[in-house]
């Protein structure tokens, strides 16, 4: 039954941040707290990595792509399928450079697109710039996932 919460809170999230911020990559799941609204999680926005990340599930790997606006069109496709690929392996996030300058900065994310980070029991395992093809990007993330 966890496991059927956790697939409604997640669905519940996603259409929160999407009547939130139309332009925004959605991200592949959130994290259910029993009792409170998916769109109380994210009222406040985050303002560190580790705020981030405890946003999503300690159990698999976070793949945080860091995106600039100029090159959303052109990753979209490839970060949806690449959700769809790693469902249930690996978390995926999209982040829009320009929404969170300081955090993409601080990452050395800030100038590159799409700059990507995988954390695995919230540390940085891998770094990716640039890659487009959701296949090479998968192979690499795999290697992490249990």
């Amino acid at each position: 039954i966890g496991w059927l919460i956790m697939k409604i809170s997640t669905l519940f999230t996603s259409f929160a941040l999407l009547a939130s911020s139309s332009n925004a990559f959605v991200p592949s799941t959130g994290r259910s707290v029993f009792g409170v609204t998916s769109t109380a999680l994210f009222q406040e926005k985050p303002k560190t990595m580790d705020e981030i990340l405890e946003r999503f599930p300690d159990d698999k790997p976070i793949l945080i792509n860091f995106y600039d606006q100029k090159t959303e069109g052109e990753i979209k496709d490839t970060f949806a399928i690449l959700k769809q690929v790693l469902e249930g392996r690996a978390t995926v996030v999209n982040i829009k450079q320009q929404d969170y300058p300081e955090i993409a900065k601080l990452w050395d994310a800030d100038d590159k697109s799409p700059a990507l980070i995988l954390f695995k029991d919230g540390k940085p395992v891998m770094r990716m710039y640039e890659e487009k093809m959701y296949l090479e990007i998968a192979s690499r993330v795999s290697q992490f996932c249990d």
